[in-house]
């Protein structure tokens, strides 16, 4: 999970799908990103065969992922491109704003934005827009951010379902709407146990420990996680907590959380802790991109220092306390690493070869459950959500 201290406007980019550009997007996604950068060297699918019937059939599609890798994407358009198809994503604002050149190449791929802290009206009318009248796929990933721990899923926004039950609102001349759970899993090459080591101490480092490369690699783990959330609890309230591991993460992410609402408001539609980070987003920059009335310099650093507050809170909520000391397998203990590296390094390394195996779980049919009162028309979008979190979270535990 990235820090970012996001005070910029935001300008929507659409898709321009291109075609002739398109062959150079996948040989660049599988060679550059896939092989080189993720270093994904197998890609194993199941269950595409019917998104493939559906989109042929002139149908829409909205396959919804879990997201706990940064090459979750480019795996699925490559999956997508294997199977004969072209697919619409629907990506955070920030990945447009790495590059021009980047984001040129994004919008010609069939790539749109989202700012996620608000109701991005732009992006909500294109999603619905090309699911109306396209018959390619739409991927939207519903835990919209990026958490590291493939096993288990994070709470669902409604936003996929809230989309996809407004399209299907308008869909004419026997055309259908879908709702696709897809689960992706990476597994690690076993030589991935042998980098762990120096990992470690590269990160004990970062942090001004000795490395105790000595240690068993889980007691350094645990000890480096618990080091630099007491760092944290020092840096934003002055003492550490007590308690296990899990208690104190979901305490100092409360406590950040509602120290910085005291402040700037509630809402109380915002429920889970991703639910309050964005609304806190949303607020502060809004405030903070006001040219008609501008903050002070003193106030605009209190504004910058709250937003430091909201992203280090779903930091904490990110880790989960039980994750591996519940199944310390190679790939828990892999990924908790990544995500160390990510917060104290900036990004994860990928240094050996992996698998991923992705499949696309039976589709909901979301338009016979309009049609047929199973769902409702009005306020469906918390049933289906619930529906898509059931199927996603089982299809997780059996690949």
């Amino acid at each position: 999970m990235r820090r970012l201290r996001n005070d910029l406007p935001y300008t929507f980019r659409p898709p321009k799908p291109c075609g002739w550009i398109r062959p150079f997007g996948m040989w660049a996604n599988r060679r550059i990103f896939l092989e080189r950068k993720f270093r994904v060297t197998t890609l194993d699918d199941e269950g595409f065969e019917r998104v493939r019937e559906l989109s042929r059939a002139g149908h829409a599609v909205l396959l919804a992922p879990n997201h706990a890798d940064h090459s979750d994407p480019h795996v699925i358009i490559q999956l997508i491109g294997r199977h004969g198809m072209r697919a619409h994503f629907m990506a955070a604002r920030e990945v447009f704003e790495i590059s021009d050149a980047g984001s040129w190449v994004l919008q010609r791929m069939g790539v749109f934005s989202v700012d996620r802290d608000g109701p991005d009206l732009s992006a909500i009318k294109t999603a619905i827009g090309l699911l109306e009248s396209s018959s390619d796929p739409m991927v939207i990933y519903p835990e919209g951010e990026i958490y590291h721990h493939h096993e288990r899923l994070d709470p669902l926004h409604e936003g996929v379902a809230s989309i996809l039950l407004k399209a299907a609102a308008r869909l004419k001349d026997r055309k259908k709407a879908f709702l696709v759970p897809v689960g992706i899993r990476f597994r690690h090459d076993p030589a991935v146990a042998a980098t762990f080591s120096d990992r470690l101490s590269i990160l004990e480092d970062r942090i001004g420990w000795t490395p105790r490369p000595a240690l068993e690699v889980d007691e350094r783990i645990l000890r480096l996680g618990t080091g630099l959330l007491g760092l944290k609890e020092m840096e934003h309230t002055g003492d550490t907590g007590h308690g296990s591991l899990q208690d104190r993460l979901a305490s100092f992410c409360e406590r950040l959380l509602a120290d910085v609402e005291a402040r700037q408001g509630s809402d109380p539609k915002a429920v889970t802790a991703p639910e309050r980070v964005r609304a806190q987003r949303y607020r502060i920059r809004r405030r903070l991109l006001d040219a008609a009335n501008p903050l002070p310099e003193a106030e605009r650093s209190r504004f910058l220092d709250d937003l430091d507050r909201v992203f280090t809170a779903l930091q904490a909520h990110s880790y989960i306390g039980d994750y591996l000391l519940a199944e310390q397998t190679l790939d828990r203990r892999a990924e908790t690493i990544m995500k160390l590296e990510e917060d104290l390094l900036g990004f994860p390394n990928y240094p050996v070869a992996r698998t991923a195996r992705v499949v696309a779980d039976e589709p909901i049919p979301v338009s016979e459950l309009l049609e047929s009162g199973q769902l409702p028309a009005k306020g469906g979008a918390t049933p289906l959500t619930g529906m898509l979190e059931e199927r996603l979270s089982a299809l997780l535990s059996r690949i």
